[in-house]
């Protein structure tokens, strides 16, 4: 989950920290620039700058947030790996250290008894414009997109992860949620995101009930499943041109569906922010997307585009997708209680889509056995 900024310097002792740690682990020369770039809403993330006999090179240093699981990191870090032993481009490179690992752990950050988990990638080029509730993409930048995901799967696909990964599907996650939910909501207080969850929990928790909306076990278990990106937005994608650059920010990748993949990324791409039809779903910009989607995966003919299967199920793919988001804004706001104006915004973009899906259900899931 990324977001557009502006550089900030980090605090003097953890600069000093990070500089360190760089140092003593990393053979990349002398620092020359450390700066924290307001990128994540997740992790902490840095351009470094170092200098090496001469030569001045480019990274980006990320701190994991407190409580990422290292199976999580491990598996993000052999995703890539395997990326780009098959040639995929677009990923960011790990840097090892001395010790040839893809990651430090360190418990020195300023951190209290945590553990925190460092790690460095190469620098990708082009240019960041947008952010994931900010998907103001052309037409050509939306083909693009859907173009690169499609590259993604088919690149990916066959690859079974790694023994240390047991996380849960989406379809495991979401009758979980209604109950999570409910005890979340004890927590409430008054300040307005309480307020607002408060006024849409009964709405929340009768929705996610309805087995109109959930897919049917027996049937996802049959769909094809991959390696997901599990965050494929416009926020984490560089361009140059109305060429896609960079593809990055994979710590939510997982073993999933291949086709609720697809699902988040309508959800981001295809729906609106706009006063007056935010949380709407765009269908024009869904033909466009799914259209290059299935024409690109055609052509690379690896995994191949979608089947009427998966297209039958990307309603429901949405709506867990939509549900998967209102869950991290939830989550966010009680346990971080990060962007305590913005959560609110978030959290009835979310509830908004429901209520679209809930309205349109009927005409998106004929849409979809026509894309």
């Amino acid at each position: 989950m990324a977001r557009q900024g502006t550089n900030a310097a980090p605090p003097g002792d953890a600069h000093k920290q990070l500089a360190n740690l760089v140092c003593q682990h990393y053979d990349l020369g002398q620092i020359c620039r450390l700066e924290r770039i307001d990128l994540g809403y997740i992790n902490v993330s840095y351009t470094l700058v170092m200098n090496k006999d001469g030569a001045v090179k480019q990274y980006l240093l990320r701190r994991y947030r407190t409580g990422t699981s290292e199976s999580r990191i491990k598996f993000e870090h052999a995703l890539l790996a395997e990326l780009e032993a098959r040639g995929f481009s677009l990923a960011p490179s790990l840097i090892p250290t001395r010790q040839g690992s893809t990651y430090v752990k360190t418990t020195s950050l300023l951190r209290g008894l945590h553990k925190d988990y460092v790690a460095i990638f190469s620098y990708l080029p082009g240019e960041d414009r947008y952010s994931w509730h900010r998907p103001f993409c052309t037409a050509v930048e939306l083909k693009e997109a859907a173009r690169v995901l499609a590259l993604y799967h088919n690149t990916i696909t066959g690859w079974q992860g790694i023994a240390e990964w047991q996380g849960p599907r989406i379809i495991d996650k979401i009758p979980w949620l209604p109950e999570k939910w409910q005890r979340q909501a004890q927590q409430a207080a008054n300040s307005s995101f309480d307020r607002l969850f408060l006024r849409e929990a009964d709405f929340l928790s009768t929705i996610l009930t309805n087995p109109r909306y959930i897919p049917q076990r027996s049937i996802y278990d049959d769909l094809p499943h991959l390696a997901i990106h599990g965050d494929y937005h416009p926020g984490n994608l560089k361009f140059s041109g109305r060429t896609i650059t960079g593809l990055f920010d994979f710590d939510w990748a997982e073993m999933d569906a291949r086709c609720f993949d697809v699902g988040l990324a309508l959800m981001y791409f295809c729906c609106s922010w706009e006063l007056n039809s935010n949380g709407d779903l765009l269908v024009d910009k869904i033909q466009t997307f799914m259209q290059s989607y299935q024409e690109s995966a055609q052509d690379i003919g690896q995994l191949g585009p979608l089947s009427i299967a998966e297209l039958q199920h990307l309603p429901k793919m949405i709506f867990a997708a939509d549900a998967h988001i209102i869950d991290w804004t939830i989550n966010d706001y009680y346990h971080f209680r990060s962007d305590p104006d913005q959560c609110p915004l978030y959290f009835q973009h979310g509830v908004n889509l429901l209520k679209w899906l809930e309205r349109n259900w009927t005409a998106l899931s004929l849409l979809s056995r026509d894309l």
